[in-house]
């Protein structure tokens, strides 16, 4: 990256996720993992009880911004739609080669990004709002496709200050939990979505699984991640919300009620699992056009205005093991 787009970059609290880099195989822990997780609670059921990836994690392992705005807007597969943003994020209009149903060939959006002269302000934003969205299509939201991004997140990046203001690790998150739902399917083949989050996430809440010896790793921060492939931020009392997680039209639910030992607190017993109904784990085909902020305006404004009342509070936990009362229950 130019040194001069650090800086630039900095604005945009995308400057750790960007050392991730992609990575890619561990099929096994990935069946095993998959094998645990139960769609109607989001969580992994293990002997011991319920675990499941949270806002802390996300902000640890990627280093993605988890409080602000939801991500979330308009969908349009137009070409219209597709054109206007691509010109006002790069300045760029795509050929007829460049594009398909809504979404950028990636290949045209790095030579965006790298014929980029990074020779004033405007300039920088150019290159770091393309270096962004590559980022998103392959890291924070990756599906099945490898050469395609979607337009959908253009918008959110047209206003350069506004892009730190948006809530990309709950989205992210999000993704993630879909993704586990439906590879739990029986007629699921493959799964997509943002997997080194889940194989970091495993590494480091289950060390004995993972292929380097923690010991064996250099202390270099933030983002975990990247130590795993190749400033500590302070978190937010935010990470044990138990709130919707907001995608555009992925919609899933933190169920921190279901794993306060992940927050240092007792575990007592629960009642039944938040139920999404028919918004769950929705599949879309073809041409969209649609406002997902207003369709699920419920959830969008329940994350918005609710989400510092369902916070995990309670007493400390004493030790790890659980609750005999909890257990009871758990193994019923």
């Amino acid at each position: 990256m130019p040194p001069l787009a650090t800086a630039t970059l900095a604005l945009t609290g995308f400057q750790h996720v960007l050392r991730v880099g992609e990575r890619r195989g561990h099929s096994a822990l990935l069946s095993a993992l998959v094998e645990r997780w139960r769609l109607e609670t989001h969580t992994f059921h293990l002997p011991v009880g319920e675990v499941t990836v949270t806002l802390e994690d996300v902000s640890y392992i990627l280093g993605l911004p988890i409080n602000g705005e939801a991500v979330t807007g308009r969908s349009d597969s137009s070409h219209q739609f597709l054109v206007e943003n691509c010109i006002a994020c790069f300045g760029r209009e795509p050929g007829p080669n460049d594009h398909v149903l809504g979404k950028d060939n990636i290949v045209w959006v790095r030579r965006c990004r790298d014929t980029e002269p990074c020779d004033t302000q405007e300039s920088l934003e150019r290159y770091v709002r393309a270096h962004i969205f590559c980022v998103l299509g392959t890291i924070v939201f990756p599906d099945k496709s490898t050469v395609s991004l979607n337009s959908k997140f253009l918008p959110l990046l047209r206003d350069f200050p506004w892009i730190s203001g948006y809530n990309w690790g709950a989205a992210s998150l999000a993704h993630l939990y879909r993704s586990l739902c439906r590879a739990s399917r029986y007629n699921c083949k493959e799964m997509d979505g943002p997997l080194i989050l889940l194989f970091v996430w495993a590494w480091e809440r289950m060390p004995f699984l993972a292929p380097i010896p923690r010991d064996q790793l250099d202390d270099i921060g933030i983002p975990l991640a990247r130590r795993r492939i190749v400033f500590l931020i302070g978190l937010l009392v935010m990470c044990s919300t138990q709130s919707p997680l907001v995608s555009f039209e992925c919609i899933e639910w933190h169920a921190t009620d279901r794993v306060r030992r992940q927050f240092e607190m007792q575990q007592l017993p629960l009642g039944p699992a938040f139920d999404l109904g028919r918004d769950h784990c929705k599949r879309l085909t073809g041409a969209q056009n649609h406002d997902w902020g207003q369709i699920y305006s419920q959830c969008v404004n329940r994350w918005t205005s609710d989400r510092y009342n369902t916070l995990q509070l309670g007493e400390e936990i004493i030790d790890f093991h659980p609750l005999p009362v909890y257990y009871d229950w758990y193994t019923l």
